[in-house]
């Protein structure tokens, strides 16, 4: 519901209780009216009555005079009574109307939400913007605030638009990027339900689908890729998300297909390249019965015992979540490289934090130089920084191939 409307609907009713108020009293005043007219004229054919019977002899002139005198006076009187009721009736009139219009107002302000409302209409105002800059991929600006009035604006989108499949992308690209796969899934999958002949829809579905690790996912995301590489089979960016999710299937022919498509044209020593390069070679050892080597001498990320302070165990719940993860430290990119969300563990708790936990296959730790890690310590399991909550950051280099030890204290309460 538009402004426009709100105001045309809120003096509607304001009309209408001014109506109900006045309603009776001008029918009181009309009433009154009508009986000042029948008294005046009830006077005046009495005046005439005694002219005619002074005419007739019946009364004397003594008697004519004072029975004239007596019916003015009435007149008068009658006349100064309805003045004088008028007047009376004025003032609680108005006095009604004032009060009950402050106390319409008053109780629609304490129970309309109208600061809601505001913010609600503001953050669709700016929806277009924050919707721009969310596909730009530019969450590193994005505030808390931003956030919040992002989601509340694609809410309300959908709530007036429930069929736009463009909202559910923005939704579940929003939840993606704060880490909150399942809601992320559920709006892109309602997305693709609406506009399954998008390409931009399924593809984003096949990149939630490979962030998730688990093989049904992945099996599924194989399934969208291959649908759109028979559409378009000299897309390169599709065949290198085939050999990744294939990778991770342990499908090898898939693997050295697309990947022999797209090798020529990555970086010799990119991260990509060389990860498909030894998944392969693992692949093929395994194929052909031959010992593979130990997947963890080639990974890269942190091993990572979190504690926490003394004021941190103190005010930590006792149910939550323990979220580590690590951003670049060298950018205002605020996207993590790699993210871990376990049941919040008695501390200190030592955890893994590695390649392995990259959000997007094509964003990994082993992309980054310095990263910057940390731990918090939630309620509701949601990445984004909120109120109340307790965490702990250290920077380190990344060492590829290695997994260095370290330790952070959870001490720093978000305010």
């Amino acid at each position: 519901m538009s402004w426009a409307v709100f105001y045309l609907i809120v003096s509607a009713l304001l009309t209408l209780v001014l109506v109900l108020i006045a309603a009776p009293w001008f029918i009181r005043r009309q009433h009154a009216k009508a009986d000042y007219l029948s008294n005046t004229q009830i006077i005046r054919q009495r005046l005439s009555e005694l002219e005619r019977e002074y005419s007739e002899g019946l009364i004397s002139d003594a008697d004519k005079a004072q029975a004239e005198q007596e019916l003015k006076l009435a007149l008068v009187d009658e006349s100064a009574f309805v003045s004088e009721r008028r007047k009376g009736a004025r003032g609680p009139l108005i006095t009604g109307a004032v009060l009950a219009i402050a106390a319409g107002v008053a109780v629609y302000a304490s129970v309309s939400h109208l600061p809601q409302l505001k913010r609600a209409q503001d953050a669709i105002d700016n929806l277009p913007t924050l919707s721009e800059r969310l596909a730009r991929g530019d969450m590193a600006s994005f505030t808390q605030q931003d956030v919040a009035d992002l989601t509340l604006a694609i809410r309300q989108r959908l709530r007036q638009q429930p069929e736009d499949d463009r909202g559910w992308m923005y939704l579940g690209r929003l939840m993606m990027s704060l880490g909150q796969d399942a809601q992320a899934l559920d709006a892109i999958e309602r997305a693709v339900k609406l506009a399954p002949q998008s390409r931009e829809n399924r593809i984003t579905l096949a990149q939630m689908l490979m962030s998730s690790g688990e093989a049904a996912q992945l099996t599924r995301a194989q399934s969208i890729l291959a649908d759109s590489l028979k559409q378009t089979p000299q897309n390169d960016n599709l065949a290198l998300m085939m050999a990744v999710v294939s990778a991770q299937l342990g499908d090898l022919a898939t693997t050295q297909q697309y990947f022999g498509q797209v090798k020529d044209k990555l970086p010799a020593d990119g991260t990509v390249a060389n990860n498909l390069r030894n998944r392969i070679a693992t692949l093929t050892a395994r194929a052909q019965g031959a010992p593979t080597p130990d997947s963890g001498e080639a990974a890269t990320g942190f091993s990572i015992t979190v504690t926490a302070g003394d004021k941190a165990r103190d005010a930590m719940p006792d149910t939550g979540y323990l979220i580590v993860f690590a951003q670049d430290a060298d950018s205002d990119n605020r996207m993590p490289a790699a993210v871990i969300k376990i049941p919040l563990p008695d501390l200190p708790s030592t955890v893994q934090l590695s390649t392995d936990n990259a959000m997007m296959p094509q964003y990994t730790l082993q992309e980054l130089k310095n990263v910057r890690i940390v731990a918090r310590v939630s309620l509701d399991g949601d990445v984004a920084a909120a109120e109340g909550e307790w965490q702990g950051e250290v920077t380190e280099q990344v060492r590829p191939g290695e997994m260095p030890a370290l330790t952070i204290t959870i001490n720093e309460e978000l305010l």
